[in-house]
């Protein structure tokens, strides 16, 4: 299953149960028991005891009754979630658009193009996998280690919030790479108020993809 015997196990459990997770192999709301995930990996019960810990302080598990779930948030706490986001994309947004460098704008021109052709080939996970990049990158180059500790306290629970905002839409995900096309855009001009007043309409659109979803019987 992924195992390796030479690295420490309790972190491949940890990366492994993980990219499981953002791949949507685990529902929301699904449990993740101890000595179920052991034997499908034959290993003890430790490690993966030690990684579901681990995945709950990072907000992809939540205790449920005795055991851990995928985070499943409900409404309020999406529109919650995404209240404080917005209020720090906003910030690195604008950061960003002052202090990118040319290889930070590669990075996520890349993440766009890369998202455009999963999207083309029907794999959601990459579209994901690609969005979560040029997110993460834009971090980085907002250069503001506070910043990026804060944006670390939400990722995980944003990751998981994410597959509610695209739910394998094909048109959604195309409005999103439009959305990144036009947000590096002004990042690439150097417009620090263009591109956080973008990435506030960025973030609002999320959440009207995000509460349709939601509101889908």
């Amino acid at each position: 299953m992924g195992i390796k015997r030479s690295d420490p196990l309790h972190q491949q459990v940890y990366h492994l149960l993980r990219q499981q997770i953002l791949r949507g192999e685990y529902a929301p709301g699904e449990n993740l028991p101890e000595s179920r995930t052991a034997a499908m990996l034959q290993v003890s019960r430790t490690p993966v005891r030690e990684a579901l810990r681990q995945l709950e302080r990072e907000g992809l598990l939540v205790i449920h009754g005795s055991e851990r779930a995928v985070t499943n948030p409900t409404r309020e706490e999406f529109l919650e979630l995404y209240t404080c986001r917005t209020a720090l994309e906003r910030i690195v947004a604008e950061r960003a658009a002052r202090f990118a460098d040319h290889s930070d704008v590669e990075v996520m021109a890349a993440a766009v193009e890369d998202a455009r052709a999963a999207s083309a080939a029907g794999d959601h996970a990459g579209v994901i996998s690609a969005n979560t990049r040029f997110h993460d990158r834009m971090v980085e180059s907002a250069r503001m280690t506070t910043l990026r500790q804060l944006m670390d306290t939400i990722r995980g629970p944003i990751l998981v919030a994410r597959h509610h905002v695209l739910s394998d839409s094909t048109a959604s995900e195309n409005a999103i790479c439009d959305e990144h096309s036009t947000l590096l855009a002004a990042i690439r001009q150097g417009e620090d108020r263009l591109a956080q007043d973008l990435m506030e309409l960025h973030m609002n659109k999320d959440v009207e993809r995000g509460l349709a979803n939601f509101d889908t019987p």
